[in-house]
C-alpha cells in the first residue's frame, strides 16, 4: 500500500496485530502495515515507526515494554503515574512517549485484570471497585482514545502527509426490557400470587393499582412505550432495546414470552428500533438457554437478532464472549459496571473481543455503555440534578474523542412511579445533551 503507515516490530503476534488493528482501523483511521523485516522497513522512504525494545534507526521509535509479546495470563504490577494530564502506565524509558501506549490499551481492552482478579460481587461480577481505572481515579475517562489523540499529534507532525481519516461522534439510547409490564400479561398464578402478597401486606394502593389495570381502567405503570415512541421520533433516534425472553426465575420475571402481549410489544419496538437479546441471569454458563432464548425473540421478531446485552450486566470472560459468537452475536452492549459509570475498557470506541486465554479475536464487536440511570439513582444515590450534571461530563468526554455514547434505562424506570419520580427529565436532558 503505497503510502501506508509502516511498522516495524521484531516479532508479529497476535496481540500486537489486534492492537494495531483497534489503533489504525478504527480509533486512527489509517492505511497501514505491520513487518518484521528490517530490509523492508530501512528501504520504506514513508512513513514508518518502530515499535521495538530499541530503536533501530534515528527515525520514530515507540518502546515496547513487553506485554504485547507475552503469551499466558499472569498477575501484572501496573504503577500508574501521569503525563500531559494523562493517567498512563506501562511506563518506558525511552522513545516518543513516557510509556508503551500500545501496551496499556491492550491491557485495558483485553480486559486483563478480570483474568486474575479473585473478587467478584453478590452476582459473580468484576467489581469497579478493584479495577486499575477506579483505584486510580480515572474511570471517567476514556484513556485509549485521549492517548490515541496524542499518537495522532505525533505522526501528523512527523509525517504531514499521511493521510488519517476521523471517527464520527454517534449517540445510540438503549432501552431494556426486564419487566415489560407490572401487571398486564401476566398468567393467572402470577397475578394471584402477587394479588395475595399484597393483601398479606395491606397494600391497598398496590391493590388498587393492579385492579384498575386489569380492568382497563388505567394504564399499566411500567407501559412507557408511547412515550418512549413520541421521544425517539422527536429526535429522530433509532434505539437498541434489549429483551429478556427466560423462563420465570428469582431475576428474570418478565412476562410470558409465548403470550401475545410479549410478541405484540417486540413487533412494536422493531418498528422503531433494532432488537436484541437480553441474556437472563439463570443463563449464564449455559449456552443452550441462551440459544433458547435468542430463538424466542427471532420467532417473535420474523428475523435474526445479533444484539446482545447480558442481563445484570453480568460478564464472565471469556465464556460469555465465546457463547455469543457461536450463536451468532456480532454486537455485544453489556461492557460497563453496575456499581460506577464510565469507560471500562477505557474506550468510548467500538471493538473486537480479544480472548485473551485462546490469544485470538473473536467476531463478537464490543460496544462500551457509558451510563446506566441504575447506576446513578441505585448505587450512587443522586437525585435528578445531579444525575444530568454527571451525564453531561460524561457526554462531554465521549464527544471529544469522536466516539459512541451508550446509555441504559428500563421501561420502568421513565415512568415517573414511585422512587423514579423526576426521571423522566433526566432521561430527556440526557437525550438532548447527547445530540
Amino acid at each position: 500500500m503505497e503510502g501506508a503507515l509502516l511498522i516495524f516490530v521484531p516479532k508479529i503476534t497476535p496481540r500486537i496485530s489486534y492492537i494495531f488493528s483497534v489503533f489504525f482501523d478504527s480509533i486512527i483511521i489509517t492505511p497501514y502495515r505491520v513487518t518484521n523485516s528490517l530490509e523492508e522497513y530501512k528501504s520504506c522512504s514513508g512513513p514508518k515507526f518502530c515499535y521495538a525494545d530499541e530503536p533501530i534507526d534515528d527515525g520514530l521509535f515507540f518502546c515496547a515494554a513487553g506485554l504485547l509479546s507475552e503469551t499466558g495470563i499472569k498477575t501484572q504490577q501496573m504503577p500508574v503515574s501521569e503525563w500531559k494530564g494523562l493517567k498512563i502506565f506501562c511506563q518506558v524509558d525511552k522513545g516518543a512517549l513516557p510509556f508503551d501506549m500500545f501496551s496499556a490499551s491492550f491491557f485495558m481492552l483485553s480486559r486483563y485484570e478480570e483474568y486474575t482478579t479473585q473478587g467478584r460481587d453478590g452476582h459473580n461480577r468484576f467489581r469497579a471497585e478493584d479495577s486499575l481505572s477506579f483505584k486510580n481515579q480515572f474511570t471517567d475517562k476514556p484513556v485509549v482514545n485521549l492517548w490515541a489523540k496524542e499518537l495522532k499529534k505525533i505522526l501528523e507532525e512527523k509525517f504531514p502527509a499521511l493521510q488519517i481519516k476521523t471517527t464520527q461522534y454517534k449517540f445510540t439510547p438503549t432501552i431494556d426490557i426486564d419487566v415489560a409490564y407490572a401487571h398486564k400479561g401476566r398468567n393467572l398464578k402470577v397475578k394471584l400470587g402477587s394479588y395475595l402478597y399484597a393483601l398479606s401486606r395491606l397494600d391497598i394502593a398496590t391493590l388498587g393499582d393492579k385492579t384498575l389495570t386489569l380492568l382497563g381502567l388505567k394504564k399499566d405503570k411500567y407501559d412507557t412505550y408511547d412515550y418512549q415512541e413520541s421521544i425517539f421520533k422527536k429526535y429522530t433516534l433509532r434505539p437498541v432495546y434489549f429483551f429478556l425472553a427466560a423462563k420465570r426465575g428469582k431475576y428474570d420475571k418478565n412476562i410470558p414470552i409465548e403470550g401475545i402481549s410479549f410478541i405484540d410489544l417486540v413487533k412494536r419496538a422493531s418498528s422503531i428500533a433494532d432488537v436484541g437479546i437480553h441474556p437472563s441471569y439463570q443463563s449464564q454458563g449455559k449456552p443452550e438457554v441462551v440459544k433458547a432464548e435468542i430463538e424466542r425473540v427471532e420467532k417473535a421478531l420474523q428475523e435474526k437478532i445479533t444484539k446482545s446485552r447480558q442481563h445484570f450486566l453480568r460478564i464472565v470472560l471469556p465464556e460469555t464472549y465465546r457463547t455469543l459468537a457461536k450463536l451468532g452475536i456480532t454486537d455485544d452492549y453489556s461492557l460497563t459496571h453496575a456499581s460506577c459509570p464510565g469507560f471500562r475498557a477505557g474506550t468510548c470506541t467500538p471493538f473486537f473481543f480479544y480472548d485473551l486465554p485462546k490469544e485470538e479475536v473473536l467476531p463478537v464487536k464490543i460496544h462500551s455503555t457509558i451510563i446506566m440511570e441504575g447506576t446513578l439513582r441505585e448505587y450512587m444515590k443522586l437525585n435528578p440534578d445531579e444525575a444530568i450534571a454527571l451525564s453531561k461530563k460524561l457526554i462531554s468526554e465521549v464527544k471529544n474523542c469522536d466516539g459512541e455514547f451508550i446509555c441504559i434505562w428500563h421501561n420502568h424506570s421513565i415512568g415517573e412511579t414511585s422512587s423514579w419520580k423526576g426521571w423522566r427529565r433526566v432521561f430527556e436532558s440526557m437525550i438532548e445533551n447527547a445530540l
